[in-house]
C-alpha cells in the first residue's frame, strides 16, 4: 500500500469512525511526517487523543499494529516545512503586549511559509484551469470564511463572467445547489470546526458532476473527499480565533495563477474595468491624474 492509498482509505473511512478516532485520522493525514518523527505516545498527545485511540485507528483500517501502520510511511515522505506556527511560538514569551504581538506576526509568517511549502505550483495550475474553463464559478464560504471568499469573488469577476456566491442574499443555499450543472466549478473555503454547509456542498457537487476546489485546513473533510483539487492553509496563532491570513494568501495566489492562465484576454478585461472605474469617478480624480501622469 502506498501512502497516498492509505490517506485515501482514511478519508473514505472518516464518516463511519467514532469522533476521537476520526480526529486521529485527520491528524495523521495532515501531518504524515509526525508519524515518523514522534513516538506513538507523543503523536497521540499532539493529535489530542490517547495512544489507545491511535491503535483503534490502525485496527479500523485493517492493520495488525502500529509498526505495520508506520511502515507505510517509511521511505515515502519528503519533509515539509515545520507545521503551522511551531517555529514561531517556541521561542516567544507571551509576557506583555509586545511579545504577544510579536508572536502573532511570527505565527502569520510561519503559516504563510507552511502554505507555500505544502501547496505545489501544479496544484494551483490545475485549479486555475478548472476555474478558467467552467461555465459558472460558485463560491462556498460561510461565517469567518466569508472574508477570503468575498476577496476571491471580487477579483475573479475582474477576470471572467458568471461568478457568484452560493446561498447569497437573494437566494438560499439549497436552491443554488439544486441548480448546479456538470460544467460548473465550486470553490469551497473552510476550516475546523466545519459548518454543516460543507456537507451539503460536497453531496451536491458529487451528484451534479460539477468540480470542487477546496481551500481548507485539512485534507480529510467531507468536501476534500470529492474535490478535484485541494489547497491547504494552516490556522495557528496566539489569538482566541483561528488565523485566516494564509487563506487570504491562497486566494490571491490562486487569482494570480488564474490571470497567468487566461493571459491577454484577462489583461484586456482588467484594463477595460479599470478605465471604467476612473471614468465613473469610482477612483478619485487625484488618482486619475496620477495615472495619466
Amino acid at each position: 500500500m502506498t501512502l497516498q492509498e492509505l490517506h485515501l482509505q482514511i478519508v473514505n473511512a472518516l464518516p463511519d469512525l467514532p469522533r476521537q478516532v476520526a480526529l486521529a485520522g485527520r491528524y495523521v493525514v495532515d501531518h504524515p511526517d509526525a508519524v515518523l518523527a514522534h513516538s506513538m505516545r507523543d503523536l497521540a498527545a499532539r493529535a489530542g487523543v490517547s495512544p489507545a485511540t491511535l491503535l483503534r485507528l490502525t485496527q479500523a483500517l485493517g492493520f495488525n499494529g502500529w509498526a505495520e501502520f508506520r511502515a507505510v510511511h517509511v521511505g515515502e515522505l519528503r519533509r515539509a516545512p515545520d507545521a503551522y506556527a511551531d517555529r514561531a511560538s517556541r521561542a516567544l514569551d507571551r509576557s506583555g503586549l509586545p511579545s504577544l504581538l510579536e508572536e502573532s506576526f511570527a505565527a502569520h509568517r510561519a503559516n504563510l511559509d507552511h502554505a507555500a511549502g505544502v501547496n505545489l505550483p501544479e496544484v494551483f495550475a490545475r485549479a486555475a484551469k478548472i476555474l478558467a474553463g467552467a461555465d459558472r464559478v460558485f463560491i462556498s464560504a460561510f461565517m469567518s470564511c466569508r472574508g477570503p471568499g468575498l476577496t476571491f469573488a471580487y477579483l475573479c469577476k475582474m477576470l471572467r463572467d458568471d461568478v457568484a456566491f452560493l446561498g447569497g442574499e437573494a437566494t438560499s443555499l439549497d436552491s443554488d445547489l439544486a441548480l448546479l450543472r456538470p460544467g460548473d466549478a465550486v470553490l469551497s473555503i473552510n476550516f475546523q470546526p466545519y459548518g454543516h454547509e460543507i456537507d451539503k456542498v460536497a453531496r451536491a457537487v458529487a451528484e451534479s458532476g460539477a468540480q470542487l476546489i477546496c481551500l481548507s485546513d485539512s485534507r480529510a473533510t467531507q468536501a476534500t473527499r470529492v474535490a478535484a483539487e485541494t489547497l491547504i492553509f494552516p490556522v495557528e496563532g496566539p489569538s482566541f480565533f483561528p488565523s485566516i491570513t494564509a487563506a487570504h494568501a491562497l486566494v490571491e495566489s490562486l487569482i494570480v495563477t488564474l490571470l497567468a492562465h487566461l493571459g491577454d484576454e484577462a489583461t484586456a478585461r482588467i484594463r477595460q474595468i479599470e478605465t471604467a472605474l476612473y471614468q465613473s469617478g469610482t477612483y478619485s480624480s487625484v488618482n486619475n491624474q496620477r495615472k495619466e501622469d
